[in-house]
């Protein structure tokens, strides 16, 4: 009987230790030429923007890229990422919210 209560004693402490660092599903990054953007962090440096996903602990990071963001603020932002969470990280194009896209009426 001690060695059930031992067993219960060890797994509420593992389960209190995993629900200490909750993680997020995805987190939506955006990165146009002018700016970096998570939620209602927007920064024109890579660092405070990786510092609010690190934060949110999620499993994967979605870039949204205007095409015209140049190739070294990408990787800037994937360097300092990866440095800092294991995150799977995928990216993907958009003209939406872009410098220089306009809507037709």
């Amino acid at each position: 009987m001690k060695l059930v209560g031992s067993v219960t004693v060890i797994a509420s402490l593992v389960l209190a230790g995993c629900a200490g660092t909750p993680q997020t599903e995805v987190v939506e990054v955006r990165i146009t030429p002018d700016a970096y953007q998570v939620g209602s962090v927007r920064s024109t440096l890579a660092t405070p923007v990786v510092d609010e996903v690190v934060r949110r602990n999620p499993q994967r990071v979605l870039m949204v890229m205007c095409r015209a963001t140049p190739p070294a603020k990408i990787i800037q932002f994937q360097t300092e990422l990866r440095a800092r969470n294991k995150a799977e990280i995928q990216g993907t194009h958009t003209t939406e919210g872009c410098p220089g896209q306009f809507r037709s009426a």
